[in-house]
């Protein structure tokens, strides 16, 4: 295992818990009796309130929970359930699963930190990711937050790795890369030369094999890199 300075982290789906929030909803949409919905319905809701996420400026300083409710409110919208106890439901239910989430996130990045790694956060958000980043708890321990609203560019488009290797002055030979999408995350960060490390449930062999390392959860990656936690 090659030595680190840097590892970056994606956000949602991996800093503030394990999938993605297509996955994540549709999970909680079925425990609150919503499965009515098939999932093409589902995803066309999801991709209307990302869309209304990236068009309202205000989203830029949402909290973790105004956030999510609006988030549920535009896919309630789409989908015509006007049921004010649900949506309040799922959005506790959500934001809870985060929190809990973040505080075994934040150990794990102070463990990090304290073996001089910079720790960085790439991430396709709404412009309040640096927002997040400190209502989570994890600003102390990072040296950049590249947030793809602000910047103007998105994963998996590589500028956006190449520009947070500049902000943080290390190479991407010596970098990692922890996201849970591999089209997003790993494909391209590993293309660019960094170590690239996949947060997936995932038995798939043919997944398995695009990642230079496969965790369950972002809890298991201080013990998965025992020996590379002293940068020379």
């Amino acid at each position: 295992m090659r030595a680190l300075d840097a590892i970056l982290f994606d956000m949602g789906g991996t800093l503030d818990g394990c999938g993605g929030w297509r996955d994540r909803f549709g999970r909680l949409f079925a425990a609150a009796g919503l499965s009515r919905y098939s999932r093409p319905v589902r995803m066309a809701a999801f991709d209307h309130a990302e869309a209304c996420a990236h068009a309202d400026a205000a989203m830029s300083e949402a909290s973790l929970r105004v956030m999510v409710a609006n988030h549920v409110a535009w896919q309630f919208e789409h989908l015509g359930i006007a049921d004010a106890s649900i949506a309040d439901a799922l959005v506790d239910r959500f934001v809870t699963d985060v929190n809990e989430a973040a505080a075994i996130n934040r150990r794990v990045l102070a463990t990090l930190a304290e073996q001089g790694l910079r720790i960085g956060v790439v991430s396709n958000a709404c412009g309040n990711a640096d927002v997040l980043c400190d209502e989570l708890g994890y600003a102390p321990f990072l040296s950049v937050v590249v947030d793809s609203h602000r910047l103007g560019i998105a994963k998996p488009d590589p500028a956006i790795f190449t520009h947070a290797l500049d902000r943080l002055q290390v190479a991407a030979s010596r970098t990692a890369m922890v996201g849970d999408s591999l089209d997003r995350d790993i494909r391209p960060a590993k293309a660019l030369g960094l170590l690239t490390i996949w947060v997936s449930e995932s038995s798939e062999a043919s997944e398995r094999s695009v990642p230079d390392m496969t965790l369950q959860s972002v809890a298991d990656l201080p013990r998965r890199l025992l020996g590379v936690l002293n940068p020379v």
